[in-house]
């Protein structure tokens, strides 16, 4: 029995996947893409694994999810040897908390922005710079953003939500139009 996702299972899942791919080449993009600002902007989580990218479970989800301690020697830290997996969330934080401390000891104590934490990202979700470079990934992009992989979730919850009753009342509604 396994008690949380694994990313592979966020990997295999299309929807998400391509989302945390635009996340991810948001990261990489702020500062010379308008779009890409205005999603971020839109996050409503420090980590930015929130909306518009992602639905309340979905964040839990991902965040949740159990991964192996980095072993890249570019911000890393040495994972206690009690410890077999982590949380994405975890990881995320305490890579983070690494550079920022060797930012301060360099005497650069100003906060990381969403392109420092780019190379953080792809480590945690074991993707290259060109994964987001796909012809496939940015024409799908450019194509719709968010949008289609969102709509589809959006609609899925409305219809998780939708009772017998309601669609049994649409029905009749359609019936009196005509």
């Amino acid at each position: 029995m396994r008690p949380t996702a694994a990313l592979s299972d966020i990997q295999t899942n299309p929807d998400i996947w391509y989302r945390v791919q635009v996340l991810l080449y948001d990261l990489s993009k702020v500062g010379n893409d308008v779009l890409s600002e205005k999603r971020l902007s839109a996050t409503t989580n420090e980590l930015y694994i929130s909306a518009p990218y992602f639905t309340e479970a979905e964040t839990t989800r991902i965040l949740s999810t159990p991964v192996e301690p980095s072993n890249s020697s570019e911000e890393s830290i040495a994972p206690s040897p009690n410890v077999l997996t982590t949380t994405i969330q975890d990881t995320i934080h305490q890579r983070l908390a690494n550079f920022l401390d060797k930012r301060k000891a360099s005497g650069d104590s100003r906060p990381c922005g969403p392109h420092d934490m780019l190379p953080i990202y792809l480590d945690v979700f074991k993707l290259q710079r060109g994964d987001l470079k796909k012809k496939k990934f940015l024409a799908r992009l450019r194509r719709s953003g968010l949008e289609d992989s969102m709509s589809k979730c959006e609609n899925n919850i409305k219809d998780a939500k939708v009772s017998p009753m309601d669609n049994a009342k649409k029905g009749e509604k359609g019936k009196k139009g005509h």
